[in-house]
């Protein structure tokens, strides 16, 4: 690949930038300091225990990789032209959508290592309580969730492009959060509206990815009467997020290109 060295030095530079900076330990703590809490009510004997487990720490799992994600993606476009650091790279020349592109791996690679930490200690305490780990759908939901957060980066340099670092972080976050919320929302206002109601329903519907979509934790939780997803559904999602992906990258790269240097 012609660009193949400036991605590379390019997501190095957001992965060194990550090590850094405090946020990420901080979020990595509290997970693993509240998965150990629920871990820890073993001593109790308490029934149900791996099913609570199961359910916190999947659930914290995808939590705090979104918010390091966010906090993290938000950041790397508008820094650059306010630390003028873009100057030198784009003079080499590294067109913008290859800087870009390099930023997105970068963020994802900090993603996966938090989510792969996270999944470590996950299948750690699910050993010790004699859980079963239901590998398929674990193995999805993990997939999943990786597809999710690239869907999440993207979204987010669009959004750090149109509005203050802070303000993308909030709004990000805000969506992320909401998605479960706005689909049963949505279901539930579609019966109750009529033409135009439902036209602006379906159009936010569209407009707005469902993260939801990639959330397996509840069908984790229930192994013993889940089965894991098709081939064609798995695939559905992977172009969902694909697609989404792509168009907010669009989006945030014809952004970027319109900016001065």
């Amino acid at each position: 690949m012609k660009h193949a060295r400036a991605i590379v030095a390019i997501a190095r530079s957001v992965t060194l930038e990550a090590i850094r900076r405090k946020e990420i330990y901080v979020l990595i703590a509290a997970c693993l300091l509240l998965t150990g809490l629920a871990f820890s009510l073993n001593i109790f004997d308490l029934g149900g225990l791996v099913k609570f487990y199961r359910e916190i720490t999947l659930r914290l799992m995808g939590t705090f990789t979104a918010v390091a994600v966010s906090l993290l993606a938000v950041r790397q476009l508008p820094r650059e032209f306010e630390q003028r650091t873009i100057y030198p790279l784009l003079a080499r020349p590294v067109p913008r959508s290859v800087f870009i592109l390099g930023k997105a791996v970068g963020v994802l690679l900090v993603a996966l290592a938090s989510y792969a930490l996270f999944v470590t200690i996950y299948i750690i305490g699910m050993h010790y309580l004699d859980g079963e780990l239901a590998w398929g759908l674990l193995w999805q939901h993990v997939y999943l969730q990786f597809l999710q957060m690239g869907l999440l980066t993207s979204g987010a340099f669009l959004l750090s492009l149109l509005v203050s670092p802070d303000a993308a972080a909030t709004l990000a976050l805000l969506l992320y959060f909401a998605s479960n919320v706005m689909g049963h929302m949505a279901l539930s206002l579609y019966e109750l509206t009529h033409t135009a109601g439902r036209a602006f329903l379906h159009l936010l519907t569209y407009a707005l990815p469902q993260f939801v979509l990639f959330d397996l934790s509840g069908k984790v939780l229930h192994s013993e009467i889940w089965d894991p997803l098709s081939l064609s559904v798995m695939g559905a999602l992977t172009a969902y997020a694909l697609i989404y992906s792509l168009l907010y990258g669009v989006g945030a790269y014809a952004l970027f290109r319109r900016r001065p240097l």
